[in-house]
């Protein structure tokens, strides 16, 4: 019957209401499933060629190496001016302070970066690669 509908022999089947439905909306639970997982990778590596980077290590099956997040830098920085100017001064002491907690805001981030590709994304690929490939 197939082939009479491709060669205009016969009439389109007529799906149910209800299939035509599940249709619908399994189509638009993919386009939104893909526009969160692009925007969710942007958001966590802005960089596109570090994404890009991270893409072919993904494919390669290769361990992404970690990368020092900007406020771990920033806090590096900090610490090493202190040093030069003196933990004793009140320059120093604060530099000190603001970029151990910096440098800790900075790994939080990193951590929050790592967990969120493996919670989130993972399962969003999941589907995308897996379930919704059987679906269609």
């Amino acid at each position: 019957m197939f082939t009479e509908e491709k060669l205009g022999q016969a009439e389109k089947t007529e799906l149910d209401a209800h299939l035509e439905n599940l249709l619908a909306r399994a189509d638009c639970t993919k386009n939104w499933t893909e526009k969160i997982y692009r925007q969710t990778e942007i958001l966590l590596q802005p960089n596109p060629s570090a994404r890009i980077e991270e893409f072919f290590y993904e494919k390669l099956d290769k361990k992404i190496p970690s990368r020092i997040t900007n406020g771990e830098l920033l806090g590096q920085y900090m610490q090493d001016a202190a040093n030069d100017f003196g933990a004793a001064t009140p320059y120093g002491s604060t530099l000190m302070k603001v970029g151990e907690y910096q440098r800790k805001l900075g790994e939080t981030e990193r951590e929050f970066m790592q967990t969120s590709a493996i919670s989130f994304l993972t399962p969003l690929r999941n589907f995308l690669e897996g379930d919704w490939r059987t679906i269609s």
